[in-house]
């Protein structure tokens, strides 16, 4: 593993260096490490000034669960069958003995991510009827990592540099996060406001979903801390006809449409239907209390299905990625932090290049420049996602932008 780590990193280190060339005319620096504490994998740093090199630190970490997820690998199911019963009638004992469900089966798995939400999150066990059953199945222990990594970048924010006091993460109303695509589950902005007491903008184009998060909203009395909006602008617009004037948020989350068209989902569906039921796909590969399996390949059988607006759009999640990105120039000082899912390791690079070319391109008049990038890898294996994360402020500002907001 670490040879292959080696060859990658003299791959990843020369691009790097091109980028800072070209928008800064210098030679590259930047900062790679493993598993900085809570992030379960690789953060690059691309500072803002150009800088002597300084050595790459690595850090091994096998890739897990944040240590503030609630879930670490395993599920007790006594605890989830006494929370949500109706979990009960679909546990069978897997090969190893171990009681589970059958994740070919859609109630089992929308059953059993009910049940964790319930145990740990405190949501009202009507969740499951709230969600439309063609909806997408939300895979907890994946969207709460997704959470608790957006806390840990609010807290080194607020702190600056890398302090990792979990007594530092800002917790309350006076935080504001964007979910940009909510879906019907509002999974993100429902855990985010049961752990961290958030508030929390759901936006999604469909209406039919807005409706269904806006009674998952009103169910957990989550209403004045969430509000879920409906994009009426355009099917293209991300941040305008969301956000009213004047109005600042502190981060940006999104769990994109990964395929580029439903033919490209229906194919990917069936192959891992076919692989179900041959054995060549195992549970774990769709198993979605998995944290390895994370936010990655969606498509299974039913249990993963899904609007198509959640599922699929066109150029899938690059091109989705890069639209969040070419409008956050235009909100550059209302953000802090803009950040997105991105499934497969070999999209990242077009959508970096989309992103570091940014810079060298007018956008109504605003020169200003992205001053970090961040990658934090979660999950391991072929399911691991990463988190792409960039703000227009540099580190003084970013600490300056929360002791304006009176961060706590």
């Amino acid at each position: 593993m670490m040879r292959n780590l080696s060859r990658d990193l003299i791959l990843i280190v020369p691009v790097f260096r091109h980028w800072q060339r070209q928008l800064y005319g210098g030679t590259a620096s930047f900062h790679l490490s493993f598993g900085h504490r809570a992030g379960d994998g690789v953060a690059i740093t691309r500072p803002l000034t150009t800088r002597a090199d300084r050595p790459i630190k690595e850090r091994k970490r096998k890739g897990r669960a944040h240590p503030r997820n609630a879930f670490q690998g395993t599920y007790d199911m006594d605890r989830l069958v006494a929370a949500y019963p109706t979990l009960g009638p679909h546990v069978v004992l897997g090969p190893t003995g171990r009681p589970t469900v059958k994740f070919a089966d859609p109630a089992a798995v929308r059953a059993l991510n009910t049940a964790l939400l319930v145990a740990d999150y405190g949501v009202n066990p009507d969740y499951a009827d709230l969600v439309p059953p063609h909806a997408l199945v939300p895979p907890v222990p994946g969207r709460a990592d997704y959470v608790h990594h957006m806390a840990d970048a609010l807290q080194k924010s607020l702190a600056g540099g890398d302090d990792d006091d979990d007594a530092l993460v800002p917790k309350g109303s006076v935080i504001t996060g964007m979910d940009i695509g909510t879906g019907a589950s509002c999974i993100y902005p429902t855990i985010a406001t049961s752990v961290y007491g958030w508030k929390m903008i759901a936006s999604d184009i469909n209406y039919a979903s807005v409706t269904s998060a806006r009674e998952i909203v009103k169910a957990n009395g989550h209403s004045d801390l969430i509000d879920v909006r409906h994009q009426e602008v355009s099917d293209k617009s991300i941040f305008d006809g969301i956000l009213r004037s004047g109005e600042s948020i502190d981060f940006t989350m999104c769990n994109p449409p990964f395929y580029p068209s439903r033919e490209a989902f229906q194919a990917e569906s069936a192959r891992k239907v076919r692989g179900l039921s041959k054995g060549k796909v195992t549970p774990q590969e769709v198993d979605p209390t998995k944290s390895c399996q994370l936010e990655g390949e969606r498509a299974s059988s039913n249990n993963f299905g899904g609007t198509d607006s959640e599922l699929w759009c066109e150029g899938g999640e690059v091109a989705f990625v890069k639209r969040i990105i070419s409008e956050s120039k235009q909100y550059w000082n209302r953000c802090l932090w803009f950040t997105s899912l991105v499934s497969r390791h070999k999209n990242l690079k077009k959508i970096e290049n989309g992103l570091f070319s940014m810079g060298k391109q007018s956008n109504k008049g605003n020169n200003k420049q992205v001053q970090v990038v961040q990658r934090v890898a979660m999950g391991a294996g072929v399911k691991s996602s990463t988190i792409l994360m960039w703000s227009f402020l540099d580190e003084r500002e970013r600490r300056d932008w929360a002791r304006r907001r009176n961060w706590r």
